[in-house]
């Protein structure tokens, strides 16, 4: 069709050239196309629809047309609108590809497709395996989108009850979208018999609407939910209301709405004291995070990716104790949490994903993005200079969770797990491993095992003002002179592929003596045995 603007026609000259150069540039076809498809898409001067189908017909190139589908679904993202003209026949010619099926049925959802709510449910109650949780999750927010009918039912009772976690917490988060009064009521009702990942992504949604947060508050005034399940965030949320009576509640029942820095400082020693009362489990720790932290933060291969890249950092203990309990220390305004209120009672919180002059986009937990129209919103986008992150120990986090959480995040983690003098010892987080009592000067040997997931050069590192001599798989490496006021020597070491038996031979002197030994290893290409 003929183009009926400047802009359209500058539009078409562009995607004309992409069309031509995206089989052969990755470049053009990954992000290019992509962009420009949800640009088109969104625009307010033109049929930027229509057009972004006429270029998706052109395209012949399974991955090019990918992308740009996928462009178009990030552009209609939250939004049902009536389906442009050719849409009918073009959905039937992309599902000849396979591939193409799941973002076929996310745009099916957006132009209001009659078969859309059918498939989602169907999909949505196939019994979970390991090969489609993520298409009944993908099914859920579909159906948080359509809203109507009888989809709160299914729902709701998925969120009440799934023998799958992932699909029963998305149902809680999903349920945020139905104007429902009675929700909070029946929820908090059934909150002792819920996992505890559905009970904080239910916070969040209870938050999100006044009616619903004046029974959660009531609630927590009641005992009937612990007031860790509340954080500042939420309260922010809440707050965002103005309600008077919301107000008095969260003085009654939750006290300030912010921890003071010297609180947080007194919560931090009293958390590092902590860490020397016990051992921490590595997979316990890696538990934690994907409750805890994986909505927000990626690691390890899992996560999402809304707050800082935490692959990188200085992962000591210190670094981990001030910004997952004080987050506020630091914060960059890309972390900035932002709060839309909507015209239909509705509080959305999330740091700020992309805003233009028709729309403003929200990325909250679990790197979803909410994509709002300006003209739905109450008001404008309130802006607090604090993270998204909670401060203390959030979501009832136990201390033992907080020492197993680091002993999974922390770059280079302390042999714990050892035997001295052939007696079985497990060191405290620390690595503070004691040795046996010595009126004058005792001896000891210290053995640990270790499995490197490749051929590894590091150093290991000794802190203990005495000599000691390192032997790896029975043979000597080396020895170290470490004196007093200078405890921390580091030895080379290299480490093939597989099981290694380090030995650790050293004399000290008096009672009470502790030694610690670790291997620097930022990769995380080691691991150690759990007991």
């Amino acid at each position: 069709p003929a183009a009926s603007s400047t802009k359209e026609r500058s539009a078409l000259v562009m995607i004309e050239a992409l069309i031509a150069e995206s089989p052969k540039n990755i470049l053009a076809r990954d992000v290019l196309l992509h962009r420009s498809i949800r640009r088109i898409a969104s625009s307010g001067e033109f049929d930027g629809l229509s057009l972004s189908l006429n270029i998706i017909a052109k395209l012949k190139n399974t991955v090019s047309r990918e992308k740009a589908l996928d462009g178009l679904a990030l552009a209609l993202a939250g939004q049902t609108v009536d389906a442009p003209k050719g849409w009918k026949d073009l959905q039937t010619e992309l599902r000849k590809e396979s591939k193409l099926v799941p973002l076929v049925n996310k745009l099916a959802v957006s132009f209001r497709d009659p078969e859309a709510q059918r498939r989602a449910l169907e999909i949505l109650m196939r019994p979970s395996s390991t090969n489609n949780t993520e298409a009944r999750v993908e099914a859920l927010r579909q159906l948080g989108q359509l809203k109507g009918g009888y989809i709160y039912e299914t729902v709701r009772s998925v969120a009440l009850q799934d023998p799958d976690l992932d699909v029963q917490t998305e149902a809680a988060r999903q349920l945020a979208n139905f104007n429902k009064p009675e929700l909070a009521k029946e929820m908090l009702g059934r909150w002792s018999k819920l996992p505890a990942p559905v009970r904080a992504e239910l916070v969040n949604t209870l938050a999100g609407r006044s009616v619903w947060a004046m029974d959660l508050m009531k609630a927590v005034e009641a005992k009937t939910i612990d007031r860790t399940a509340i954080t500042d965030n939420t309260i922010s949320k809440i707050q965002s209301f103005n309600d008077k009576e919301l107000n008095t509640l969260i003085e009654k029942a939750w006290g300030r709405t912010r921890k003071t820095p010297d609180e947080l400082n007194k919560l931090i020693d009293k958390t590092r004291d902590s860490l020397n009362a016990k051992s921490a489990s590595f997979a316990n720790g890696k538990k934690v995070f994907e409750a805890q932290c994986s909505k927000c933060h990626k690691f390890d291969g899992t996560g999402h990716e809304v707050g800082p890249n935490i692959e990188g950092a200085g992962r000591d203990i210190e670094y981990l104790l001030a910004n997952v309990l004080d987050p506020n220390r630091v914060i960059g305004a890309p972390y900035f949490v932002r709060t839309a209120n909507l015209l239909d009672g509705q509080a959305i919180q999330g740091i700020l994903h992309e805003e233009d002059d028709q729309f403003i986009t929200l990325k909250i937990e679990n790197a979803v993005l909410k994509k709002i129209k300006k003209t739905d919103l109450d008001g404008p986008v309130k802006l607090a200079e604090k993270s998204i992150m909670p401060e203390g120990l959030s979501y009832g986090m136990s201390e033992q969770d907080f020492r197993d959480l680091v002993r999974y995040v922390m770059a280079s983690p302390y042999l714990t797990n050892v035997t001295v003098n052939g007696t079985k010892q497990v060191a405290p987080l620390t690595g503070r491993i004691k040795m046996p009592g010595a009126n004058d000067v005792g001896e000891a040997v210290i053995v640990a095992e270790v499995s490197a997931s490749s051929d590894v050069k590091t150093t290991l590192v000794l802190d203990g003002a005495w000599p000691f001599e390192v032997k790896l798989d029975g043979k000597s490496i080396g020895k170290v002179e470490n004196k007093q006021g200078t405890p921390n020597a580091g030895l080379p070491v290299t480490l093939s592929k597989g099981q290694h038996t380090l030995t650790i031979e050293t004399k000290y002197k008096g009672n009470g003596a502790t030694i610690s030994a670790r291997f620097l290893d930022p990769d995380r290409l080691l691991s150690y045995p759990e007991k």
